[in-house]
């Protein structure tokens, strides 16, 4: 695991220098995404948008479809394998897979510190502390039902409920939330929709959390959270059918993936759809399940296409212009993506 992970950092670390050795904020960085069709982690330089080797996730064999990052680390739920992945570009040891507890379905991981992540068990109702550097797992803290995603706001962990068991809103979702470092009593936050998939940390400070609706009612809608006052601060209607995982642009726009639409805006000063159904962008007409960022902006949205065939991650500039930049293949069916970093070699 180790020789084949300094292997790929060195091909990545010379992608990221092979645009003239260009010194800027995108030197050494490349976008991992996660393949949950062939299994795989892809990796795009986000310097000269090429691909180096890709990561082989299994054993075992699952569903990936999240994934978070810190500097070189990348940690891969891998659902109904009930276990966490872990790669590193040779900055951290540590076991490559940690077991979590048995019909876990993981899904959602969001790293706390250098040692500790979270991830939701929906299966279970619950999530588990993990140490990602030894492999050891804390007893499971109950949160609320199908639990989906997990996001850190300083030392306060907030937990995505779905109330979607196998998929299909039971009622309204909410956040569980409680310190991570200390026992708490946890807070509850109502959500104002059904169907709440994932959730992004805005620069302002807000959390935006993605409510899918209802499959077939195009229902889809936004809650904007105060992780201060842990309250619920508006609701943004018209986002249609099953939006995806949201990204916090720079710009002020919060660009959320959409299968159908392709990227729906929405102005977070004014909160209001600035693309909406009917208005999204869809690169090269392609619908898109998951987006990234890198340093100077730049949009980078994977369009899985039908799932049978390598999908692509389409490279655009800052909204509003989303100037093609280039197309890259990678995995079958690319659901997630994050930054991360690469050591440079030489």
């Amino acid at each position: 695991m180790k020789a084949r992970n300094v292997m790929l950092a060195v091909a990545l670390a010379a992608a990221a220098c092979s645009d003239a050795l260009e010194q800027d904020t995108t030197t050494g960085l490349v976008i991992a995404v996660v393949n949950s069709g062939s299994n795989t982690l892809s990796f795009v330089s986000a310097q000269s948008f090429t691909t180096g080797p890709s990561a082989d996730l299994t054993p075992p064999t699952g569903a990936p479809a999240s994934l978070d990052a810190r500097g070189g680390l990348v940690l891969v739920p891998m659902g109904t394998a009930n276990s966490l992945r872990a790669f590193s570009f040779g900055t951290i040891s540590g076991p490559p897979l940690i077991g979590l507890p048995t019909n876990s379905g993981a899904t959602g991981v969001a790293i706390q510190d250098d040692s500790l992540a979270w991830v939701a068990n929906p299966n279970l109702n619950s999530v588990t502390r993990v140490n990602y550097r030894t492999g050891d797992t804390l007893p499971q803290r109950a949160v609320g039902a199908a639990p989906v995603a997990v996001v850190l706001v300083g030392t306060r962990v907030f937990v995505v409920n779905s109330n979607a068991p196998g998929g299909t809103p039971a009622g309204p979702s909410w956040l569980t939330s409680f310190d991570c470092c200390g026992i708490t009593t946890k807070d509850s936050i109502p959500l104002g929709g059904r169907g709440a998939t994932s959730a992004a940390l805005g620069a302002d400070g807000f959390l935006y959390v993605v409510l899918a609706g209802a499959p077939g009612a195009a229902d889809g809608k936004l809650s904007i959270v105060d992780p201060l006052t842990r309250r619920e601060a508006a609701v943004v209607n018209g986002l249609g059918e099953s939006p995806g995982p949201a990204v916090y642009h720079r710009s002020g726009r919060l660009l959320v993936a959409s299968a159908s639409e392709g990227i729906l805006e929405v102005n977070t000063l004014t909160r209001a759809v600035t693309r909406g159904p009917g208005d999204g962008f869809k690169p090269a007409g392609d619908g898109v399940s998951a987006l990234a960022l890198d340093p100077r902006g730049r949009v980078y949205a994977l369009a899985p296409g039908a799932c049978v065939a390598p999908g692509v991650v389409h490279v655009v500039s800052a909204p509003p212009a989303y100037r093609p930049l280039a197309t890259v293949t990678v995995g079958v069916c690319p659901r997630a993506a994050a930054l991360v970093a690469v050591p440079l070699i030489g």
